[in-house]
């Protein structure tokens, strides 16, 4: 069988490249609405393998003739897995071994499905869970003070803050509160300014003090 090839989104190369179509499943349909009214569509199952990376996906695509523009019926794209719009960064998959309490577990779990509202487009949960994920990073290092304002003087005064990084992170908690009180649905660079913020955060606390250690014991001391 001749070769087809087709543009995919790939979650490995993050960006739109070359597929090699494996299986494809067409399913047209139709549906009697009555009174003459008929709707129409069809719905199309590629099984395809990037030429970059190999990693294999299902891309699902559908139409039907009730959503259409000046150029014809709308055609969505939806990819299992889900498309990845931003990649986790590498010390993520090893960050649950430098948590040592159930608080600071249960924080990498919610930093994992933070991830997985992003790769879904879920910005509303993404943002409420970064900011319940600040809050029990807080609440394990300086422990519950009662309010989330003293939770957060804590969190400065104990120094894993400074005055300029407060000022960068507040905005980040009220974006989270407005998600969940205020009905404010982020775009995505909001999200993504967020998710950056946090991610510094979390690699300041834990991921930097632990490559420093591992860098101090490499390096020769000094003769006295």
């Amino acid at each position: 069988m001749e070769e087809v090839k087709l543009k995919a989104q790939c979650n490995k190369c993050l960006g739109e490249t070359n597929h090699l179509l494996l299986h494809k499943e067409d399913q047209p349909w139709d549906e009697d609405m009555g009174c003459g009214n008929i709707i129409y569509g069809s719905e199309t199952f590629n099984m395809v393998k990037c030429c970059g990376c190999d990693s294999v996906k299902l891309m699902y695509t559908s139409w039907f003739s009730g959503a259409c523009d000046e150029d014809g019926p709308i055609i969505e794209t939806n990819y299992y897995p889900p498309a990845i719009s931003r990649a986790e960064p590498k010390w993520v998959s090893s960050l649950g071994g430098f948590f040592s309490q159930e608080q600071e577990r249960y924080s990498f779990k919610l930093l994992r499905e933070i991830y997985s509202a992003l790769h879904n487009d879920s910005r509303c949960l993404a943002v409420m869970g970064i900011r319940a994920l600040l809050e029990h990073l807080m609440i394990a290092k300086v422990t519950d003070k009662g309010t989330f304002k003293k939770n957060l003087d804590a969190f400065q005064a104990e120094g894993y803050l400074s005055k300029k990084q407060r000022g960068i992170i507040e905005p980040i908690l009220e974006a989270g509160h407005a998600a969940i009180h205020r009905a404010y649905h982020p775009s995505s660079e909001d999200v993504l300014t967020a998710i950056e913020v946090t991610e510094s955060l979390v690699e300041t606390i834990y991921v930097h003090p632990k490559k420093a250690n591992k860098l101090k014991e490499r390096v020769p001391k000094r003769n006295e």
